[in-house]
């Protein structure tokens, strides 16, 4: 075990009104490698997790999270192995994954965290990487946002926004797998080949070079039955006049307006309309059935019924470039950095 521990900082607060994440608030610092106490365990840290909720932990998230305080140690998604126990129910050896911070080592006391999770032990036959792409946020909030929410039916028409992202392949991945004609929205030509090539949906949709009301019309005749929103904004409110009678639209994920002014929503009526309805869910809420999801996902990743798609950045100074990234649709898959070998 080396003598330095490596840690991503919050070199300061943004300074763009209404952005939460940009480079000037990364910062690199070198701490020491801290010993478990009773009751903990010390993780070395192999993946670190680039979600949109980067943006709050910085940013803040209103009568949710305070954000990390300027100096404080950035915080995400982690995937790690133990490397030493003072925990009943850890020992050297176990691989597992939490909101931990971004940082070589990082300790744990095994409970929850400051989000209500607790670390989460991986099963010994996956990868790390597993835990937080199908085993973890990403695979979870697929899972609540159609099944909880969406209520997908075989032959309904599932139209999945940012179906190229994290969630998004998953949950095209999920309804194609509950009998649902899939459609799926996303950026440039390369993401929605892979999304008709490699993961099998019907139709996709270039919102960058295609009408997507258009396409909408032309590819669901019969209309949305279930529209899976990551994206927010103007591709959500186009939708919305697209759907059909009863249809359940989720609100999963905003990400167009993260970083900029929010689009209104004009065509709200329309869930009115078609006697739709349109509900949301916090994923920290869910929590508690975080090991009854995981064990149908991991089921159907040792099948292969469900694919997992990763784009990895590797080594510890690629952080910012991929948690930024993010936000300009870089990523396939679930963007996640690989700093080390574990």
């Amino acid at each position: 075990m080396g003598q330095s521990n490596r840690q991503w900082i919050v070199a300061q607060a943004s300074q763009s009104p209404g952005i939460g994440l940009e480079r000037a608030c990364f910062g690199q610092r070198d701490g020491a490698i801290p010993g478990p106490g009773v009751g903990q365990v010390l993780i070395r840290n192999g993946w670190f997790a680039c979600d949109p909720m980067n943006h709050a932990w910085v940013k803040g998230l209103e009568a949710r999270f305070s954000p990390i305080p300027v100096g404080g140690i950035m915080r995400g998604g982690v995937a790690g192995r133990v490397v030493e126990s003072r925990h009943p129910d850890f020992a050297p050896g176990d691989a597992v994954t939490g909101f931990l911070d971004w940082a070589d080592y990082t300790l744990s006391t095994g409970g929850v965290d400051y989000t209500g999770t607790p670390l989460q032990k991986l099963p010994a036959d996956l990868s790390p990487a597993s835990g937080l792409a199908t085993l973890g946020m990403t695979g979870h909030c697929a899972w609540l946002g159609l099944f909880d929410i969406g209520r997908p039916r075989p032959g309904d028409t599932v139209v999945v926004s940012g179906a190229a992202g994290a969630i998004g392949t998953v949950a095209v991945q999920l309804a194609r797998l509950a009998g649902c004609r899939v459609i799926g929205i996303a950026g440039g030509p390369r993401k929605c080949s892979f999304l008709l090539k490699e993961l099998g949906i019907d139709a996709a949709i270039d919102y960058q070079r295609e009408n997507v009301a258009e396409r909408l019309r032309e590819t669901c005749p019969s209309g949305i039955d279930v529209f899976f929103d990551n994206v927010g904004g103007v591709v959500l409110d186009t939708a919305l006049t697209c759907l059909a009678r009863g249809a359940r639209v989720v609100v999963c994920g905003g990400i167009s307006g993260y970083n900029s002014a929010a689009h209104g929503l004009t065509n709200h009526l329309m869930l009115a309309i078609q006697g739709a309805t349109m509900a949301g869910f916090f994923y920290f809420d869910h929590v508690h059935r975080l090991a009854e999801i995981n064990a149908r996902l991991a089921d159907l990743l040792r099948s292969g019924d469900l694919r997992e798609v990763l784009d990895v950045a590797e080594g510890f100074d690629s952080v910012p470039d991929a948690a930024l990234g993010q936000f300009q649709g870089k990523n396939l898959g679930k963007q996640l950095v690989r700093i080390a070998a574990i």
